[in-house]
C-alpha cells in the first residue's frame, strides 16, 4: 500500500495549545475543575474558527485515504445520508447535533474534551487481561504446566509488588480497543502519541463515524498504520453477537495471544456502546479458552495413531456414505438436571429413536434401567476409561457402540466391542490425515468440543442423521437447583451431592432459558452452547430440537416434552443394524494409513523449528519494543510455511505458545517501571526457552505412546463405596 502524504493534524494554533491542554487535564481532581479547565481552554481558542469549507476539505481528504485503505468504507459512505446525528459548527468548533434530542454531543469543543479524556486514560489506563491459574498439583506431569507455572510466578510476584499501582500507558501498545468515535479527535491523538500494534475501533452509530470523516484526520491515522506495519480493525453499525465473533476472527488472524492484554478506551456512553462493552466483558474468556497445549497435542497424535493400530475405524465423510437411518430421530442425552424429568419420554420412544448418551449421562440412564444404543466420550486423558467402570457394568458396555473423537484415549475405545472415531479439528492429526494419500475419504469435525454433547452432535451430523434432539443438554442450571441428574455419578444413593463438581462455578453468566426464565452458566458451558449454535448454523438443512429445560441453543427449536410425537415404526434389530451402519460409514485401517502417518511425524523437522525459535531468543536485545516484537515474531514463524515446514508442527506448539506469549505480553505491561518489566520478561523468557528445548525430546518420546496418569477425581467415590460396604 502506498504511503499517504501526511498533513497537520489540526491547525497550528491548536497544536501550540495541545501541551497545555494535556497538562491541565492531568491535574483535574474534580468535575468542577474539569469543567472550568475546558471552559478556560475554549475561551483561549475562541478566535480559531472552522468553516464548512474546512470540514468538506477534511472529508475529501479522508475519503481519498479510505479509497486506498478500505474501499468498502469508501463506497459505503460516498453517498451516505445521516438520519440522526449531523455535523455542525458551534462557536467556531465542530460538534455533532443529535436531532432526536435536539442536543449537541459535546458540551465543550470536542478536541479539548478528547484531550482531557485521553490524558486521564494515559495516566491510569484500563485493560482486559488474561490470567491463568497456577496448577499446584499437576497430577499428569504436563511440561506445559511446569513452564507456564514458572512464568505465572513471575507475574504474580510483580502483581504483589505493584500493590494496586498501574503503569501509565506505554508509548508502544500491544492492543487497544476504542469504543465510540464521535468527532474522532481522541483516536487521532491516541494514534499520534502511541504506536498501537493492533487497534480495534468500534462505532455502533454509522452517523457518528460519518461525522468523524468531516472532523478527524483519518488520513494521518491510516498513514501511521501503513508506515509502521500496524493493524487496524474498524467495526461499524449494529452488531449484537457479530461484534465479538469479528473480534475473535481478527484475533486469530493477528495472533490470539495478543487479545489477552488489551487496553480499553470508552469515548462515550449510551445504550449501544454499553451493550457492546458488556458483551466484550462477558465473552472475554472465550478469546483465551480452548487454546490447548503441547502435551495435549502430542496426546492427540499418540492416541489416534495407537487407536488406528488397534483397529479403531475412522468415520468417513458423509458424502460417500449411505445412512439408512438418516430420517430417524436421534436423542442426544446430556447429564443436566432436566434429564430426570425426561426419563419417561426416553423410555416411551427408545425403540423408535437412536439413543446417544453423553459422558456421565450413562451413569444416570443405567440407574433408570435404560441402555443407550450409542455412548459418546470426549476427554483424551486415561482416567476416562476408569470412569466408565463407575457408570455401568462391563456387560452393559458390551451392548453399546462408542462414538468418540480421534483424540480419545485408546483404553476408552478398548472397552467397547464396536466403536468409531471422528477426525477432530484444530489438532496436529487433522493436517496429518488430510495430507495423506487417503485424505479424500475423510472430513474434519470442527465443532466436536468442548463438551461431550458437542462431540455427539458433531458425529451424528457426520453420520448423516437429519433429526437431532437434545435432552438433558442443559449447559447451566437454575440458581439453587441441582447441577446434574440426581441419578448420575455426581450424587450418592441417598441423593447426597458427592462434591465432584463445583456448582458455584456455574453462576458467572446469565442466559435465556430454552423455555424461558434465567439460567446460570460459565464460560466453559457457554462456549459449548456457541459451538452447538455454529454447528446448527452450518447445517441449516437439518432439523435440531431442544427438549432440555436449560440454556437456549439458537438453531435448535424448543419443544415441550408433552408435545413431542413420532410417527416412525420401532427399529427391528436396532443394535445389529447400527453396527452394520458403523461398518459401512467408517474406514478400517490395515496398517497402510498408520504407517504413512507415523512416517510423516518428522521429528528432525520439529527439532529444527524449535531450535530456530530458541535462536531468536538468544539474539534478543532487551528493549521494550524488541521484547514485544519477539513474541510477534514467534507467531509469524509458526505460520510461515518456509520455517514451520509441516502444518502439524503448528498445532503441536500453538496452544502452549499462545498461553506463554499471552503471559509474556502481560508481564511487559505489568510492572510500574518499564525497566522492571523488562527484567521480569527476561526471567520468564528463560522458562519459555527451556520449554522449547524440552519439547524436542518430549515429542520424540511420546508421539507414539499414549499418556497415562493417575487422578484424584475418584477418591470421593471410592471412599463413599467403602463406607457403604
Amino acid at each position: 500500500m502506498p504511503v499517504i502524504k501526511d498533513q497537520l493534524i489540526l491547525s497550528e494554533k491548536i497544536a501550540l495549545l495541545e501541551k497545555k491542554a494535556k497538562n491541565i487535564g492531568q491535574r483535574l481532581a474534580s468535575q468542577s475543575e474539569h469543567e472550568s479547565v475546558i471552559q478556560a481552554l475554549a475561551d483561549r481558542l475562541s478566535l480559531i474558527g472552522y468553516s464548512d469549507d474546512m470540514l468538506l476539505a477534511q472529508f475529501r481528504q479522508n475519503m481519498n485515504a479510505f479509497k486506498v485503505f478500505d474501499r468498502n468504507i469508501y463506497e459505503f459512505f460516498s453517498d451516505y445520508q445521516p438520519s440522526r446525528y449531523l455535523v455542525d459548527i458551534v462557536d467556531g468548533f465542530p460538534n455533532i447535533l443529535d436531532t432526536e434530542k435536539n442536543k449537541y454531543f459535546y458540551e465543550y469543543p470536542a478536541y479539548l474534551m478528547a484531550n482531557v479524556q485521553l490524558a486521564r486514560h494515559q495516566k491510569s489506563p484500563e485493560s482486559a487481561s488474561a490470567l491463568f491459574d497456577v496448577e499446584d498439583k499437576n497430577e499428569a506431569g504436563f511440561m506445559h504446566s511446569d513452564a507456564l507455572n514458572q512464568i505465572l510466578q513471575v507475574l504474580w510476584r510483580r502483581m504483589e509488588k505493584n500493590d494496586g499501582q498501574v503503569r501509565e500507558l506505554s508509548k508502544v501498545v500491544n492492543a487497544a480497543m476504542v469504543f465510540g468515535i464521535g468527532c474522532g479527535y481522541h483516536l487521532e491523538l491516541l494514534c499520534s502519541q502511541h504506536k498501537i500494534k493492533n487497534l480495534y475501533v468500534i462505532e455502533p452509530e454509522l452517523d457518528l463515524f460519518y461525522a468523524s470523516l468531516f472532523t478527524a484526520n483519518w488520513q494521518h491515522i491510516l498513514n501511521k498504520v501503513d508506515q509502521f506495519g500496524l493493524n487496524i480493525h474498524i467495526s461499524l453499525g449494529e452488531q449484537e453477537d457479530d461484534f465479538f465473533e469479528h473480534i475473535l476472527k481478527q484475533s486469530r488472524h493477528y495472533g490470539r495471544y495478543e487479545i489477552a492484554k488489551t487496553f480499553g478506551f470508552i469515548h462515550y456512553h449510551n445504550e449501544k456502546t454499553e451493550a457492546l462493552v458488556d458483551q466484550y466483558k462477558s465473552r472475554f474468556d472465550e478469546a483465551i479458552r480452548g487454546w490447548g497445549f503441547f502435551d495435549d497435542a502430542v496426546m492427540a497424535v499418540s492416541h489416534m495413531l495407537t487407536s488406528l493400530q488397534q483397529g479403531v475405524p475412522l468415520l468417513k465423510k458423509k458424502q460417500i456414505t449411505d445412512n439408512l437411518f438418516a430420517d430417524y430421530p436421534v436423542f442426544i442425552i446430556g447429564n443436566g438436571p432436566s434429564l430426570d424429568g425426561l426419563i419417561e419420554l426416553i423410555k416411551r420412544y427408545q425403540h423408535q429413536a437412536i439413543i446417544i448418551s453423553c459422558g456421565s449421562a450413562l451413569s444416570a440412564l443405567y440407574q433408570y434401567g435404560i441402555t443407550p444404543d450409542i455412548h459418546c466420550e470426549q476427554e483424551r486423558t486415561s482416567p476416562v476409561a476408569e470412569q466408565l467402570d463407575y457408570y455401568c457394568s462391563p456387560e452393559t458396555l458390551e451392548q453399546i457402540i462408542l462414538f468418540g473423537p480421534s483424540t480419545l484415549h485408546p483404553d476408552v475405545y478398548a472397552k467397547f466391542p464396536v466403536k468409531v472415531m471422528a477426525a477432530k479439528g484444530a489438532e496436529p492429526t487433522a493436517p496429518l490425515l488430510m495430507e495423506s494419500r487417503l485424505a479424500e475419504l475423510f472430513e474434519i469435525h470442527s465443532h466436536i468440543n468442548p463438551t461431550v454433547a458437542n462431540t455427539a452432535a458433531s458425529v451424528a451430523v457426520g453420520f448423516g442423521f437429519k433429526n437431532i434432539y437434545f435432552l438433558g443438554v442443559d449447559l447451566g442450571h437454575k440458581k439453587g437447583s441441582s447441577h446434574h441428574s440426581k441419578k448420575s455419578i455426581y450424587y450418592g444413593n441417598d441423593g447426597e451431592d458427592m462434591e465432584l463438581y463445583d456448582a458455584s462455578s456455574v453462576l458467572e453468566q446469565e442466559r435465556k432459558g430454552n423455555f424461558g426464565g434465567v439460567f446460570y452458566t460459565n464460560p466453559f458451558f457457554d462456549s459449548s452452547k456457541r459451538a452447538l449454535e455454529r454447528l446448527t448454523a452450518e447445517n441449516s438443512e437439518l432439523n435440531f430440537y431442544n427438549l432440555s429445560d436449560g440454556v437456549l441453543i439458537q438453531g435448535a427449536k424448543p419443544i415441550a416434552p408433552d408435545l413431542l410425537t413420532f410417527h416412525h415404526d420401532a427399529i427391528d434389530n436396532k443394535q445389529s443394524k447400527l453396527r452394520e451402519l458403523v461398518k459401512t460409514c467408517s474406514y478400517q485401517d490395515s496398517g497402510k494409513l498408520f504407517n504413512e502417518l507415523s512416517n510423516n511425524l518428522d521429528f528432525a523437522g520439529f527439532e529444527d523449528l524449535c531450535l530456530a525459535l530458541v535462536r531468536t531468543i538468544d539474539e534478543l536485545n532487551y528493549h521494550f519494543e524488541d521484547c514485544l516484537d519477539l513474541i510477534k515474531r514467534h507467531y509469524l514463524m509458526l505460520i510461515d510455511e518456509k520455517i514451520c515446514l509441516r502444518d502439524h508442527f503448528y498445532y503441536l506448539l500453538e496452544g502452549s505458545m499462545m498461553h506463554i506469549q499471552a503471559m509474556l505480553t502481560r508481564i511487559l505491561y505489568e510492572a510500574v517501571d518499564e525497566g522492571d518489566a523488562i527484567e521480569d520478561f527476561r526471567e520468564a523468557l528463560s522458562s519459555y526457552r527451556e520449554f522449547l528445548l524440552d519439547a524436542i525430546s518430549y515429542y520424540k518420546k511420546n508421539a507414539l505412546t499414549p499418556l497415562y496418569h493417575e487422578s484424584s477425581w475418584f477418591d470421593v467415590i471410592i471412599n463413599s463405596d467403602s463406607k457403604n460396604n
